[in-house]
């Protein structure tokens, strides 16, 4: 997991963004999910090794705040797909009754 210096002795996980969008785009769910699991490890580490007291909240807060709006984004384009599933499924459904009232 690549790190980012934010501040004298400060190390703090780089969240692989365009590889997690990038998973998401392709639908590849447990490689996007992988790869927020990995970073939130090598976070809750590094969280682990500061002291908090004597170091800048802002940005651990804003690398939080960037994980929780992709974890968000993994959510709608997985229900969004989920949605569709099932509008499809429901779409064949109609379509062999269609086809069994024909026969």
């Amino acid at each position: 997991m690549a790190r980012d210096r934010a501040g004298p002795g400060l190390m703090i996980p780089v969240l692989p963004v365009a590889q997690i969008r990038a998973a998401i785009e392709a639908h590849d769910w447990a490689l996007a999910t992988d790869l927020l699991g990995e970073h939130q490890r090598a976070l809750a580490a590094a969280l682990a090794a500061t002291d908090l007291t004597s170091t800048p909240h802002e940005p651990w807060l804003d690398l939080l705040l960037a994980q929780r709006a992709l974890l968000g984004e993994l959510r709608v384009a997985r229900d969004r797909v989920g949605t569709a599933l099932a509008r499809l499924s429901q779409e064949h459904r109609g379509a062999r009754a269609w086809l069994r009232e024909l026969a």
